[in-house]
């Protein structure tokens, strides 16, 4: 298999072709310009899916409301924002963020117009209202009276 030549300068060893067939059996069967495909293909596909993986969207649970006793007078200022979860009664329209937690609004339409205007542009704004119990048990959410836009 190995062969041994001595030349003018140097002592080498070369590698002689041994053709029984096999070889060349192999390499007629083994393709490596389709193998080259497959791996250029597995590489974009899995880059696809890793890309749609990232731009999928984590669904938050919805915030803990806080609650109060019913007819309970409501007057706040701070931060609204759309309502994004699924209402426990169908008047929650909105988030209010103020003293630490969260509480579930419901507002009249010359309010919503207000706190829709406050949650689009980020504004504080001063509500007034009273506590309200919805259909379920677990189900407190404030009545707006009053909704003011506050610097």
């Amino acid at each position: 298999m190995y062969e041994y030549r001595k030349h003018r300068c140097c002592i080498a060893f070369t590698r002689r072709s041994v053709n029984n067939g096999f070889s060349e059996a192999v390499r007629e069967r083994f393709d490596f310009s389709g193998m080259k495909k497959f791996l250029l293909y597995s590489f974009f596909a899995g880059a696809t899916l890793a890309g749609m993986a990232g731009c999928a969207q984590i669904k938050k649970p919805p915030a803990q409301a806080r609650a109060a006793p019913v007819g309970l007078r409501f007057d706040q200022v701070g931060l609204v924002r759309l309502y994004a979860g699924e209402p426990c009664a169908s008047q929650i329209m909105f988030d209010f963020h103020g003293a630490g937690s969260t509480v579930w609004l419901a507002a009249p339409r010359s309010e919503t117009d207000i706190l829709t205007e406050a949650a689009r542009k980020g504004r504080r704004v001063h509500v007034l209202g009273k506590w309200r119990r919805g259909g379920q048990s677990n189900c407190s959410y404030v009545e707006v009276t009053s909704a003011q836009l506050t610097r």
